[in-house]
């Protein structure tokens, strides 16, 4: 959803006829769709959208790396920058070509992160980024003071790339999951694969508790027989709902993992090397340069609940209100913000789907922080971010400060 459109009416009524021509059942959670995102339109005082459905699927984030650079509003290129000594050094490689997103190791590549990471070398691009995010290893220390960005978030969906493997040993291609870490606790990762040349022919996928104590660490290899995930593309696929994950390689069903988590997460693109006692295995110092993990795209849907209908417009009809209760003074500040506070707040469309989307709080203002060293309650309001204007129009974000008396 990164722009504001104004469509003409030829282009309301060509859409108008891709919806009519995809309302069979969602079979195939690895269809393709050729239409773009759901078209933002603005007609008089009115403002909607025209929404792109695949069955009982509502498509709500989809990333064609059909633009050059990548879209900053989106994605970020430093990976994990709060823990690097060199925030360079942490900066993705890649080039857009031909409708791909080329995620780049050359030979002149450095360790990200030598004091923590080894010889790891990395090209990653990332949906979010803070401080502190993904803490991987014990005795990690905060290197650099990172501004908050959440630039596509979602709690459940079906997320879906199609992507084509790096093929030499010590290099691995992964597309995973954190937590938005708004506390501590908020911090599962899901690894929908790691594949490198090392494993053989296999997809591998795992989950890290980390410190969310409703989750559990779990993991499961697919042999994929005779495939060579380096000399074409397949698509990759997982559904998650409030019972767990369901993963897909190429439209089969392929593992599942069981877990509650309550939080959006943030999604990670990454290429990978190490040169030297890597756990992925022996590198070969013979294989060439350029390395290169490619992703055709990146499409994210919601399910449209059983007792809604698809709708010819969407419109925003309520959105859940965030809270956040602390002690009467016991609380912190950082970038402006409550820390531990929701930094995002759940919208809700007029056919039952929803989006999670990121807010920046208003300021806290002397007076406000004067409620904060007493025991009551009191809301605060806040930018939606990552939707036109149009869409939004005056709506706000709210969160319900509850203060409660320090025993």
């Amino acid at each position: 959803m990164k722009k504001t459109m104004k469509v003409l009416i030829g282009c309301i009524v060509a859409a108008a006829f891709f919806l009519g021509f995809r309302q069979g059942n969602f079979s195939s959670l690895t269809a393709v769709l050729e239409s773009r995102l759901s078209r933002w339109v603005t007609i008089g005082d009115e403002a909607y959208t025209i929404p792109v459905y695949n069955g009982d699927y509502r498509l709500i984030f989809d990333e064609n790396f059909d633009e050059s650079p990548l879209d900053s509003a989106i994605w970020n290129d430093q990976y994990l920058a709060s823990w690097t000594p060199d925030m360079e050094a942490a900066r993705a490689v890649y080039e857009v070509a031909d409708g791909n997103l080329n995620l780049i190791i050359n030979e002149e590549t450095q360790p990200w992160n030598p004091e923590f990471d080894g010889t790891v070398r990395t090209s990653s691009v990332m949906t979010g980024n803070r401080t502190g995010l993904h803490e991987f290893k014990a005795g990690l220390e905060v290197r650099n003071d990172i501004e908050p960005f959440m630039g596509f978030i979602s709690q459940y969906g079906v997320f879906e790339i199609r992507a084509k493997m790096m093929n030499s040993l010590g290099n691995m291609c992964a597309w995973w999951f954190v937590g938005i870490q708004d506390t501590p606790e908020q911090d599962v990762e899901v690894d929908v694969f790691e594949n490198a040349l090392n494993f053989g022919n296999v997809v591998t996928a795992s989950l890290y508790a980390h410190r969310d104590p409703a989750a559990r660490e779990q993991h499961f290899v697919h042999d994929v027989g005779d495939t060579d995930l380096s000399a074409d593309f397949h698509i990759y696929t997982f559904e998650w709902t409030p019972e767990g994950f369901v993963f897909y390689f190429d439209d089969e069903e392929i593992g599942t993992f069981q877990a509650e988590v309550v939080y959006p997460m943030i999604s990670i693109l990454s290429a990978y090397e190490g040169r030297e006692n890597w756990w992925v295995g022996p590198f070969d110092p013979t294989a060439p340069y350029p390395k290169v993990f490619q992703i055709d795209y990146m499409k994210v849907w919601k399910k449209v609940p059983e007792d809604f209908e698809q709708v010819d417009k969407l419109k925003i009809v309520s959105q859940d209100e965030a809270a956040f209760t602390m002690d009467a003074g016991q609380y912190a500040i950082e970038h402006g913000q409550l820390v531990g506070s929701p930094s995002y707040v759940t919208l809700r469309y007029n056919d039952g789907t929803d989006t999670q989307q990121w807010v920046k709080w208003q300021e806290l203002t002397p007076a406000i922080l004067s409620k904060l060293d007493k025991p009551g309650s009191f809301e605060l309001e806040g930018e939606i971010i990552g939707l036109p204007e149009a869409i939004v129009g005056n709506r706000k974000a709210t969160i319900k400060i509850v203060v409660t008396q320090n025993e």
